[in-house]
């Protein structure tokens, strides 16, 4: 005789509207749609009892997991769903949704739009993207232990993220270990080369001081000495200020970012990237935040000032020319 198990609650018709949305940070209809998205990359996954867990409830546990860090969720509990059971489905969608990326993470073909929402925010002529990185705490990994320490003593992924004026994201690199430099991230990514060959014609990124000045990539006035270079930096901060808002936004939606992540290394940079892509969905398809949870978005994670010491010819060479181009921009529009 065959062991009788009960039917899994569908936890969509189980919680209400309110709790769908603050338990997965999606509505039903978002949440139907990221199903449909990664549905055919999902493995079929069944539990010891040899049952099937459906694409739909994989998801479900995903979400909540990244909406709160924790693996035994109330939906693991609700579904009957172990916790390795839990870990396994939060690493397939986690992987399903970073195939995604190139469809959802990307920069648009009309930059134009874009230099046009970041002038509308603060002057700023020529910005197609504002850049920065942002440490997310990991559990301490087996291998190269040292390098994922980062200066504040911690492990973590330091991740990079370019942004536009809505707080979407056009590129994110989350692959490089926390004693990484914004600097040398950015140098050694794809779309940092893509920059540096020109790709994006004369639009330039916003960086902070942890970032070398260059033609493609502007920073403040260390010592601004004029009204028109204490014009510029007020500009140049309150438009920056849009990446920083977007991780604080990103880590605000998804909690399991702002907690340890006890994954490794590889898994973690999934579920980072898994969480940006939602990011932009969300912003896509208006899923809001409460304003409780919008308060005080600024990250705070800003890297030291870049160190010259090391700088051979070539790149002293580019801060040069970086100079030049942001001295002009300063006589021409501040």
């Amino acid at each position: 005789m065959k062991p009788f198990y009960k039917k899994r609650k569908d936890v969509l018709e189980y919680f209400d509207d309110e709790k769908i949305r603050r338990t997965f940070r999606f509505d039903r209809a978002s949440i139907l749609f990221i199903t449909e998205l990664v549905a055919p990359h999902l493995p079929k996954r069944k539990t010891k009892a040899k049952r099937n867990i459906k694409p739909l409830d994989q998801v479900l546990i995903a979400l909540q997991f990244y909406a709160t860090g924790t693996f035994q969720t109330v939906v693991g509990n609700v579904l009957k769903v172990s916790q390795a059971s839990v870990s396994r489905c939060v690493r397939d969608v986690s992987l399903a949704l970073s195939r995604q990326s190139n469809n959802y993470i990307s920069f648009p073909d009309d930059l134009l739009k874009v230099k046009h929402d970041f002038h509308n925010i603060a002057r700023m002529p020529g910005v197609v993207g504002c850049v920065d990185g942002t440490h997310v705490r990991i559990t301490r990994p087996f291998e190269h232990e040292k390098a994922y320490v980062n200066r504040k003593n911690y492990h973590s992924i330091n991740v990079q993220g370019i942004c536009d004026a809505h707080y979407r994201f056009l590129s994110v690199n989350a692959t490089k270990p926390g004693s990484c430099h914004d600097s040398t991230i950015f140098k050694g990514s794809l779309i940092g080369r893509k920059f540096i060959n020109g790709v994006f014609g004369n639009g330039f990124l916003l960086g902070d001081s942890g970032y070398a000045c260059a033609t493609y990539l502007l920073t403040p006035y260390s010592n601004p000495s004029s009204p028109k270079e204490e014009r510029f930096n007020k500009s140049h901060k309150a438009t920056r200020s849009t990446v920083e808002r977007a991780f604080g936004i990103l880590k605000r939606r998804f909690h399991c970012l702002h907690c340890e992540l006890r994954l490794s290394p590889t898994r973690s940079s999934s579920v980072i990237l898994a969480c940006c892509v939602l990011h932009n969905i969300a912003l896509d398809r208006n899923q809001y935040l409460d304003e409780d949870e919008l308060e005080d978005l600024a990250d705070d994670d800003n890297d030291q000032p870049l160190d010259r010491h090391n700088e051979n010819l070539s790149d002293s060479l580019i801060r040069r020319l970086g100079f030049a181009k942001r001295n002009r921009i300063t006589d021409n529009s501040f």
